[in-house]
């Protein structure tokens, strides 16, 4: 209850920057965490965690010597993190998407497996969406893959100009219903 409080009252104080006003459901977290090569992965990224509901489910799949770092430019939702989850695999970063390559070279990360995404691509403008994506691009290791979840169906002709194959599968259980997007590198 407190992840769905804490998520309506920054959703109605920065809605464009939140972009969800409820968790994502058992439904959605099942599909993003099914796109996830665990076995193989020692390095995933989360954008835009929010309250953790991805962040939970991975940390439970993930493997002892693997790292999950998240970037959150919410101060409250990074607090909220770290407080919650308790676990030496977990990096909170309180910084924006753009910045990722920065980060990982300075926290000596230099592949990332896989990279999830909760950020609400709708909201921003189209400069700010293909810098992000040019992130991700850089950041991902060659065979690396990038998951992602939008309740608009609009982004499918950005994210195949930045990756070779991408699929897209609908989540109806979810509120709102959303669309799964696994992009790969």
């Amino acid at each position: 209850m407190k992840d769905s409080l804490l998520l309506l009252s920054n959703f109605i104080k920065k809605p464009k920057e939140t972009g969800a006003v409820a968790p994502s459901s058992k439904f959605l977290t099942k599909e993003i965490i099914k796109n996830i090569d665990f076995k193989n992965s020692k390095n995933i990224v989360e954008l835009g965690p929010g309250v953790g509901t991805f962040t939970k489910a991975m940390l439970e799949m993930l493997r002892a010597d693997s790292r999950l770092i998240c970037f959150e430019v919410n101060k409250k939702f990074c607090d909220y993190l770290g407080e919650s989850m308790d676990d030496s695999r977990l990096l909170v970063v309180n910084e924006k998407a753009e910045k990722l390559c920065k980060y990982l070279k300075k926290y000596k990360i230099s592949d990332v497996d896989c990279i999830v995404s909760g950020l609400p691509f709708k909201n921003f403008g189209q400069q700010k969406r293909k810098r992000i994506l040019q992130k991700v691009r850089e950041c991902l290791s060659s065979n690396g893959s990038f998951v992602l979840f939008q309740y608009t169906n609009g982004l499918l002709r950005l994210l195949e100009a930045h990756f070779p194959k991408v699929e897209r599968k609908f989540v109806p259980l979810n509120i709102p219903p959303c669309f799964v997007y696994v992009c790969e590198k």
